[in-house]
């Protein structure tokens, strides 16, 4: 090794360290303009190019700092916690909620499947009445239509309108036509006047 060698080694590492204490510099007075304080201080030292004063004014600077800087950052640590723990409190409430709302949609949906469960079953029954109330009507209007029309008459003549209208239905026009004059005029009246309107 030269001397040439060891002061061009000697000239670099003094620039080394040179350029890590004006980075250290330039970060602690970032700091420092960060913080509010001690901004003329370091940004004079950095525009001169001092490196040691700017790391002495930021050394002294940063620890008053950093020590008012605490409770700005504890508050906003608090602020912070308490924000995130409403967060929870609200999420924990809208997942309860949607639990409940399940639950909600589980028993109607169970309760209208049992509903249309029953209404099949009712239509079915009331098919099966309807059915049964015809036989029996259709029955009733052979029986009356194998009558004579006068044995029919006067036992038509005493049934409520509805079973007359039921059964005359259910006969031919010429056997109606033959049992309606044989009834009480202002029977035989309202009854084809109803048969009419139907």
């Amino acid at each position: 090794m030269t001397v040439s060698d060891g002061k061009r080694d000697g000239w670099t590492a003094r620039g080394l360290r040179a350029a890590l204490g004006m980075a250290l510099a330039g970060k602690l007075a970032l700091l420092v303009v960060a913080q509010g304080e001690g901004r003329a201080l370091a940004s004079s030292a950095a525009a001169k190019g001092d490196a040691g004063a700017a790391v002495a004014a930021a050394a002294t600077a940063a620890p008053a700092d950093l020590g008012a800087a605490r409770p700005d950052v504890r508050t906003l640590l608090a602020a912070l916690e308490k924000r995130q723990a409403e967060l929870d409190a609200r999420e924990r409430e809208v997942a309860s909620k949607e639990e409940r709302l399940a639950l909600y949609e589980k028993d109607v949906s169970a309760k209208v499947a049992s509903l249309e469960e029953i209404e099949k079953r009712l239509s079915g029954r009331a098919r099966a009445v309807s059915q049964a109330g015809d036989a029996s009507a259709e029955s009733l209007a052979k029986i009356y239509a194998a009558m004579k029309p006068e044995s029919a008459a006067p036992i038509l003549d005493r049934l409520d309108d509805p079973t007359v209208l039921t059964i005359f239905r259910r006969m031919k026009e010429k056997q109606v036509g033959e049992i309606l004059p044989l009834m009480s005029r202002e029977r035989a009246i309202a009854l084809t006047q109803a048969l009419a309107e139907r």
